[in-house]
């Protein structure tokens, strides 16, 4: 029997709190094969090759924190699987344009080498997380609070993405 749409969003609103944590860490490590580079390589990038803000956290800090927000969007996604909400399609198209900000930034900034559109792409995923927050706060006010952990880091990641991209070169 083939599964449809409703049968796949019914087991992903069912999934325990540990599976979209795992899920979480898994979307995070597969969105660093978009750079197609070596780690080593996306470091001496960050550290030297660009100017960094003077607030600008360790390059370590950065593959924690996004497993945190995916794990919240992962969570915000299964409770929009779940309701019937009127704004559902609107939700679903904004997760969809935070994932493909996701998957795609370490293309754009480390593969790209390109500042600008890093900052075009955060300024993006920032603008996703604010709109979804706000939707969500109509109709679904728990839901809101996972789309905040995002909203956060990314406002943080913009001033961090706009100081690079005045600051540096852009092929």
């Amino acid at each position: 029997k083939a599964m449809t749409v409703q049968d796949v969003a019914a087991k992903a609103a069912r999934l325990k709190w540990w599976q979209v944590a795992l899920i979480s860490v898994a979307a995070t490590a597969l969105s660093s094969l978009s750079a197609l580079r070596p780690k080593k390589e996306q470091r001496k990038l960050y550290d030297t090759k660009l100017k960094q803000a003077p607030w600008a956290p360790p390059p370590a800090v950065f593959g924690p924190a996004w497993a945190v927000n995916n794990f919240f969007l992962v969570r915000a996604l299964q409770r929009i699987l779940a309701k019937d909400i009127p704004d559902k399609r609107k939700l679903l198209l904004l997760q969809a344009g935070i994932w493909l900000v996701f998957f795609t930034f370490n293309y754009v900034y480390f593969r790209k080498k390109s500042p600008i559109l890093a900052a075009i792409w955060t300024m993006s995923d920032n603008i996703f997380a604010v709109a979804s927050m706000l939707i969500s706060l109509r109709n679904d006010k728990k839901n809101a609070l996972n789309f905040l952990p995002l909203v956060l880091w990314t406002t943080f990641a913009k001033s961090l993405a706009d100081y690079q991209a005045l600051k540096n070169p852009d092929p």
